[in-house]
């Protein structure tokens, strides 16, 4: 029996998906999201949100987009794991 996949690789499977990126793309938890190779922009942040927020069941807010929380994969998975703790707990 295989683990359930952990935050961080549901993000890269809804980037992969969202972004139409092949498996020869490599995504670490260090990969910088706007700007570096993926270069995102964004009509992709606005359609990476709401993936996020549909898979994981959270809102994200106008107040919460931005440079801190889409740095790289590691910052918004945080962002992902800390919000899915305060809905989980209200």
């Amino acid at each position: 029996m295989s683990a359930a996949p952990t935050t961080a690789e549901r993000i890269v499977g809804i980037i992969r998906h969202d972004l139409k990126l092949g498996p020869e793309i490599e995504i670490t938890a260090d990969t910088v999201l706007f700007g570096g190779e993926l270069d995102l922009d964004s009509l992709d942040a606005l359609l990476l949100v709401q993936s996020v927020e549909k898979h994981f069941g959270i809102k994200v807010t106008t107040d919460a987009i931005g440079p801190e929380i889409f740095a790289t994969l590691r910052t918004l998975t945080d962002f992902v794991d800390q919000q899915t703790n305060v809905q989980s707990s209200v």
